[in-house]
């Protein structure tokens, strides 16, 4: 072999020693960012993952905080309400039975007492007929002691009462048979709804329907007004209503178009 043969097969031995040792190299560093990435995505997967899991124990905490406020808020509203009726409630109809005793008794010739007499008899009465309201919003004791349907039709006579608004309701015989918490919630939507009703709908109709099916029961609320763009609007209202509906596991949905009026309808599970 001659000389120039044997320098030309050196150079190529070291040529391809000299690749294979970059091939080792770029495969080993390949390698190894290969692990590091794995192992950081792994490290970030797993405390994403923790972060989710505590996200997901945060909101349920809220919602349980939320189930609790609402109970309590449920709870005082009856004790206060029990309280005017059975304390106020009962000392003002005394003191009028008074004021008319008074009143029998004063001489025909007392004009002076006999008005005043009067006047304090008129201001009593104003005051029962004021603790009586007050004690039936907070909450209608007939809710308790005679179920949702009477405590429905009173509502709904009241709200016509004050606003003018024509309000029907239709309900199953047996809508009433229902957990304390099914009655509360469904009152309180129906309440909420003629509520806003009333105030920004301007509607002259509005019918309410509860029907009980065999494992939920159904609620809606239709309106005659002008309505709103739901996607767009959602008030504090509406936020109050879902949270009662979402803590018994319901679901409640809005339709509403400008022009065609509002459907709030609830559906509540029942226990089998």
């Amino acid at each position: 072999m001659s000389s120039a043969d044997s320098k030309l097969s050196a150079s190529f031995e070291g040529l391809r020693f000299r690749t294979f040792l970059k091939t080792v190299f770029t495969l080993s560093v390949g390698f190894a960012l290969a692990a590091f990435t794995v192992r950081r995505t792994l490290l970030m997967e797993n405390e994403l993952q923790q972060r989710y899991q505590e996200g997901l124990r945060a909101h349920q905490e809220l919602q349980d905080l939320s189930a609790r406020l609402v109970a309590a808020q449920e709870e005082e509203r009856r004790s206060i309400s029990r309280e005017l009726h059975d304390e106020v409630g009962q000392s003002l109809s005394a003191l009028l039975v008074e004021a008319g005793n008074a009143a029998a008794r004063v001489s025909p010739d007392s004009t002076e007492v006999r008005r005043h007499v009067e006047s304090i008899k008129r201001l009593a009465e104003a005051s029962v007929n004021v603790i009586r309201n007050m004690s039936l919003l907070l909450r209608p004791s007939m809710l308790d002691d005679l179920g949702l349907v009477p405590a429905l039709e009173w509502q709904a006579r009241e709200v016509s009462k004050r606003t003018g608004l024509r309000v029907e309701v239709s309900a199953d015989e047996n809508a009433g048979e229902l957990p304390d918490e099914h009655k509360t919630c469904i009152y309180r939507v129906v309440q909420e709804a003629l509520h806003n009703c009333a105030r920004h709908a301007q509607a002259r109709s509005v019918m309410v329907e509860v029907r009980q099916e065999t494992s939920k029961i159904l609620l809606s609320v239709e309106d005659d007004g002008h309505g709103f763009d739901a996607r767009r609007i959602r008030g504090l209202g509406l936020v109050g209503m879902q949270e009662r509906v979402h803590h018994l596991g319901g679901a409640l949905s809005v339709r509403s178009r400008p022009g065609k009026g509002t459907t709030v309808a609830v559906e509540l599970p029942l226990a089998s």
